[in-house]
């Protein structure tokens, strides 16, 4: 019985260590995730990305559509020729918030899947919410 116990504590020791080595490394991970300045060093391009990204995100918050509103309505006003202008610039406009939509879900993937490797178990959860929020729209 002596015998059996101590291999009981010993393997409880031994648990507790992995667990503690465990928990240190998923700790630096975190660090070294959360680190804009690792970020950047590793992936310089993603980060110019999101942070292009981000300002066009902030920028369509904070009124873009209301300046574009107030232009088409003034080139509207102005004749024949404000019709092939307005043309143009509906045009513009659409391709532009055709890229803005692009680069914010390039940017969500990566924040995605970004959060997907630090955090275990997140792509799973993020799944079954995918799927409830598909079923409750059909």
């Amino acid at each position: 019985m002596g015998q059996a116990t101590s291999q009981i504590e010993a393997h409880i020791e031994d648990t507790r260590a992995d667990l503690g080595a465990n928990l240190q490394e998923l700790e630096q991970k975190v660090k070294n995730a959360t680190d804009w300045r690792q970020q950047f060093r590793n992936n310089p391009l993603t980060m110019v990305g999101v942070a292009f990204g981000g300002g066009v995100m902030l920028a369509a918050m904070l009124g873009g559509s209301k300046h574009r509103r107030g232009r088409h309505n003034a080139i509207a006003a102005t004749g024949a020729d404000a019709n092939r202008t307005s043309y143009a610039s509906h045009k513009a406009i659409e391709t532009f918030d055709t890229m803005k939509d692009a680069l914010i879900g390039v940017a969500a993937t990566k924040v995605k899947n970004f959060v997907g490797d630090i955090v275990p178990g997140f792509h799973d959860e993020m799944k079954r919410c995918e799927e409830k929020a598909k079923t409750a729209f059909s």
